[in-house]
């Protein structure tokens, strides 16, 4: 849920407000449902606990020409709850699927921010990695082989994506992406645009 829960509240406050529909549809333009596992269903669902929990707003609104619509805008309190769930998925390792969002909202950060929770993911890595080494070159011999194979999958899962925080901890140093602290900014942007 909460991976679920960072891209709803997100993709609301980065559009000023925004509709159930609005939300789904951004969501579905960015093929969540294959990285983030975000089913249709579940934004509602989302929205609405946001609501209850006030991390937003609802206003509802007359139709165009239909049923009503529900409005709904990030508060400070889910302002301040999407940069921690940001934070919690760039730091967590063993978690893809938050990872993956924590990335679609990295902007959310500001850059000094964004590269200490990522270099706190390397260090993390590294030494995840140390041990996962150790267990593979010492493994113990009632461990089938198939397990041991198993492990060096592991091994180079975490080589991997040690090599990819470590390159997007130097991208965010040498200035990519617009940050929260960044001119131009989601920050600096009016609601609704």
């Amino acid at each position: 849920m909460s991976a679920t829960k960072l891209l709803v509240l997100g993709i609301v406050h980065l559009s000023g407000g925004a509709h159930g529909y609005q939300v789904r549809s951004e969501l579905q333009s960015w093929r969540a449902e294959i990285w983030a596992k975000i089913k249709p269903g579940s934004v509602y669902h989302a929205l609405k606990k946001a609501a209850a929990d006030g991390l937003l707003t609802e206003r509802v609104e007359p139709g165009k020409s239909g049923p009503e619509r529900t409005l709904y805008q990030a508060t400070d309190r889910g302002r301040e709850e999407i940069v921690e769930l940001v934070r919690d998925g760039l730091r967590r390792t063993h978690d893809p699927t938050m990872l993956n969002a924590s990335i679609a909202m990295l902007p959310m950060l500001t850059r000094a921010d964004a590269i200490v929770h990522v270099n706190e993911r390397v260090a993390r890595l590294e030494a995840e990695l140390v041990e996962q080494t150790k267990w593979r070159e010492n493994p113990n011999p009632d461990i089938p082989e198939h397990v041991r194979d198993q492990a060096e999958l592991w091994e180079g899962h975490t080589r991997t994506e040690l090599e990819w925080a470590k390159s997007l901890s130097k991208r965010l140093s040498d200035g990519a992406y617009i940050m929260a602290d960044d001119p131009d900014s989601w920050r600096s942007t009016p609601p609704g645009l």
